[in-house]
């Protein structure tokens, strides 16, 4: 689809948008139109968000042009940057969202799918190119999210599908638990794993074909939609992502029904090989190094990246405008939006890099400020808890105890069981539980991981009521710090100190 195509179809968006927001329409049945279109109206339905879909996390200055026109014109009241690589702005007024949304057509920014029962944005690893991996995946991510773009109009899927792409062994973007993920290998090629996602019931991928030819991406995205069209759960919503499928196939049922979906894909013949053009950097390092230790070097000699957590992947809109005015002018500079809500400013030189961080110096200073958090209840339509006002005090807890960098990890919280923080793969990871005595909680889970040989959806421990998660971080942090280490020595994965350390606080109710 492209932008002459989308604009064909925006009437409708247009118009469900002018009913909902003057009353005409209900929440559900505006949901059920605007999803597909990028937006969502917020809890309480007086103002809503649009989601940009950028493949592989990758802003151009064009693009992030864009979004600061749309940050003077409309005045958001947030910024967040997704795990799923995507930008989304807040707290809009509804007869701006159909302007935002036509206009980001002109920049290459299609919001179609970026909601409802659609492909989501393709991710990939945010370095790739920039750093020293198998081969540079970002190609054939955009490839893909182009492809699936047009494979899927006029098609119906049972619920939203995830693809991802990864080349490092910290596998960030999960590739390994996604309905459809690539794994990059040094031979070239691709390891091909699906059925995985997270969310309620979560599971990690099958390895469903190994060394897959890169340029035949696309026979495997088509035939997980047609396998996920064919076999999906159209009558029980909540059991209608692609992992389900295994339960009426079994393992061994759904890696054979992918692979026959792959032989129909190649004998079908109307399903294109995909040879992108790799990409290159011309930028050459001017000698300067960068004094930031926010700043690594490239594979490009001379050049450096630099990395900027802003809290909870929610930099303020007046900070966008800001970077956007420092950046603009270096040449070759692009951004990329991590997994894990971070910013990535690539292509610097050593006086680049040390500029850029002074204009980024609101970021996190520690590890645990770098934690991963959604939106959350106060904002999301879904969402139980709120896991982003608890990220907050939080934060403010390890500051004023004086923590040192590496007392506390990084961790994830989500508000509800969607898992928009991917906490099942935290260290340790929150997600909004039911209630305690009465009070809002948190469900505590440990030992997860997406490192590639070693994925673990996380067990958990029990719940905490959402007064007392600072409390019990606190009673951690303290543990740590009289031993004099940092938390990942005093931990070494062994849920028992964790609940030695807070266990007055865990509770075994609520953890449903």
């Amino acid at each position: 689809m492209d932008g002459k195509e989308y604009r064909t179809i925006l009437p409708r968006f247009n118009d469900a948008t002018e009913k909902f927001y003057s009353g005409e329409m209900s929440v559900k049945e505006y949901k059920g139109i605007s999803g597909g279109f990028g937006s969502y109206a917020q809890r309480g339905g007086k103002e809503g968000m649009v989601r940009f879909r950028l493949s592989g996390g990758v802003i151009t200055k064009d693009k992030l042009g864009f979004i600061c026109d749309c940050i003077r014109r409309y005045n958001p009241k947030m910024v967040h940057m997704t795990t799923c690589q995507s930008v989304q702005l807040h707290g809009l007024a509804g007869p701006s969202i159909p302007k935002i949304v036509d206009g980001a057509i002109d920049h290459d920014i299609l919001t179609y799918g970026g909601g409802g029962d659609y492909p989501r944005n393709v991710t990939a690893t945010p370095l790739s190119g920039v750093i020293r991996t198998p081969f540079d995946v970002q190609p054939y991510a955009e490839c893909a999210g182009r492809f699936l773009l047009d494979y899927t109009v006029g098609k119906k899927l049972p619920r939203k599908l995830k693809v991802g792409f990864s080349n490092t062994a910290e596998n960030m973007t999960d590739a390994t638990a996604r309905d459809l993920g690539f794994v990059a290998k040094e031979n070239g090629k691709f390891d091909v794993y699906s059925g995985g996602g997270l969310g309620n019931n979560p599971r990690l991928g099958l390895l469903v074909r190994e060394d897959a030819e890169p340029e035949d991406v696309c026979f495997y995205l088509a035939a997980m939609v047609d396998m996920f069209i064919a076999c999906g759960d159209y009558e029980n919503r909540s059991h209608a992502r692609v992992r389900y499928m295994r339960d009426s196939l079994g393992d061994d049922g759904y890696i054979a029904r992918f692979n026959e979906e792959v032989g129909k894909t190649v004998s079908c013949g109307d399903v294109p090989k995909v040879h992108p053009a790799p990409r290159t950097v011309s930028k050459k390092g001017d000698g300067t190094v960068p004094d930031t230790t926010r700043a690594r070097p490239q594979i490009q000699e001379g050049l450096f990246y630099l990395v900027y957590h802003p809290i909870g992947g929610d930099p303020a809109p007046e900070k966008v405008l800001e970077i956007y005015d420092a950046i603009k002018d270096i040449p070759d500079a692009e951004i990329r939006i991590g997994p894990n809500e971070t910013m990535y400013f690539v292509n610097l030189t050593g006086s680049e890099a040390d500029m850029m961080a002074e204009v980024t110096s609101d970021g996190a200073r520690t590890v645990f400020e770098s934690s991963v958090s959604c939106v959350g209840s106060t904002i999301c339509q879904i969402g139980l808890r709120d896991s982003r006002g608890l990220l907050d005090r939080l934060i403010s807890m390890e500051r004023g105890n004086g923590f040192a960098d590496g007392v506390l990890p990084m961790i994830r919280i989500s508000g509800c069981v969607s898992s928009c923080a991917a906490h099942q793969l935290g260290t340790v990871g929150l997600r909004g539980g039911p209630a305690i005595e009465g009070e809002a909680s948190f469900v505590v889970s440990v030992n997860g991981s997406h490192v590639r040989g070693k994925e673990r959806i996380g067990d958990v421990v029990g719940s905490v009521k959402e007064s007392e998660v600072p409390a019990f971080f606190e009673a951690i942090g303290k543990a740590v710090q009289s031993e004099g280490t940092t938390f990942r020595e005093w931990y070494g994965g062994d849920p028992e100190r964790i609940k030695a350390a807070g266990g007055r606080y865990l509770h075994t109710a609520g953890t449903s």
